[in-house]
């Protein structure tokens, strides 16, 4: 005997196999396939239908339900049927008959409405997401051939095959790009405060969401960023874009040693003029420590040096209390700055 797909759907143990309700059930199934091996394949079809729809617990909208019993009670003629005292049996027989076609037909249209719909879904980007530790960095090679190397206490989210319009990726903390190119698929950079589309370049971008400043400079090629989504800033090799978040001042600074900001990346941290506060900040992430600064004077002296994350906190320290000695203390991962 053949067997139709309506004869699996419709049969409560069979729905009970497909779901894995019943031990008894599924034991009667998997003998009864043993069995009837030319019904095993419209049998499995049934079952992925079941377990689709079921399993996933997929909700139909109220108006799809209610357009589709619309057009099955019209092609029943349901609303016809009256119920008359003579022929009482005739009359339930009908509507069991009619009920068993409508509920086939939902169920179908109801599986076709899932996978259409499960289709836009699969189309829906995967994502990534990397996440880098303090005192560590880490370089991956996105689907595209991107090199991105991700500094410490960062994040870089990613779409798993670029296969949209564009090939975006999502940005906290610092991180190095090696762009590779593509004329017809621009690469978006997406932080807090900027969106950085570029085609094919080299660029370091500096954006953690709880520091005040962010950077970008370019090493190669070109980018734009649109702060907020407003005009965009077209950057230029050896440029440096900053913003500072709290006054959100916008300066294009050229810079004579672009690669001072992506020195990171070979284990070097390298300091330019900069506050002794901005280099603790530093120091956390490259040596997983936490500084409490209590000389405050100290904290406003600018700093020049260059340093690896292989030197230990003791070393590095040394070397900056040359030119205005200072006091400071250790205790496990934390350091006190007197």
């Amino acid at each position: 005997m053949d067997y139709k797909l309506e004869d699996f759907i419709l049969d409560d143990s069979f729905v009970n196999y497909a779901t894995n309700k019943n031990q008894a059930d599924i034991a009667k199934w998997e003998e009864w396939f043993s069995q009837n091996p030319k019904n095993l394949k419209i049998a499995l079809d049934a079952k992925m239908l079941i377990h689709k729809l079921r399993f996933h617990k997929q909700e139909l909208p109220k108006e799809f339900i209610s357009e589709e019993w619309h057009k099955l009670s019209t092609r029943l003629h349901l609303n016809e049927i009256k119920r008359k005292n003579k022929g009482k049996t005739i009359f339930l027989k009908k509507i069991g008959r009619y009920a068993a076609a409508a509920s086939i037909l939902l169920f179908l249209a109801s599986a076709i409405y899932y996978f259409s719909n499960s289709s836009i879904r699969d189309a829906e980007p995967i994502y990534q997401e990397l996440c880098v530790a303090k005192g560590a960095s880490k370089n991956i090679i996105l689907p595209d051939g991107t090199v991105v190397f991700i500094n410490s206490d960062s994040k870089l989210k990613y779409e798993e095959n670029f296969e949209g319009a564009s090939r975006e990726v999502f940005l906290e903390g610092e991180a190095w790009f090696d762009v590779s190119h593509n004329a017809n698929k621009p690469f978006i950079v997406h932080t807090q405060e900027n969106d950085i589309r570029v085609l094919g370049t080299a660029f370091n971008v500096y954006a953690y969401p709880n520091e005040n400043v962010f950077r970008t400079s370019l090493e190669r090629g070109s980018i734009s960023l649109s702060y907020h989504h407003g005009a965009e800033i077209e950057l230029k090799v050896n440029q440096t874009y900053i913003l500072h978040k709290n006054t959100q001042e916008i300066k294009l600074v050229e810079t004579d040693n672009i690669e001072i900001y992506s020195a990171w990346k070979d284990g070097e941290i390298v300091f330019k003029n900069q506050k002794f506060t901005e280099i603790l900040k530093t120091l956390e992430r490259t040596h997983n420590l936490t500084f409490i600064l209590q000389n405050k004077n100290v904290g406003k002296c600018n700093y020049t040096g260059c340093f690896t994350t292989e030197d230990d906190i003791n070393s590095i320290l040394a070397v900056i209390k040359l030119p205005t000695p200072f006091e400071y203390e250790i205790h496990n991962d934390t350091v006190i700055i007197k």
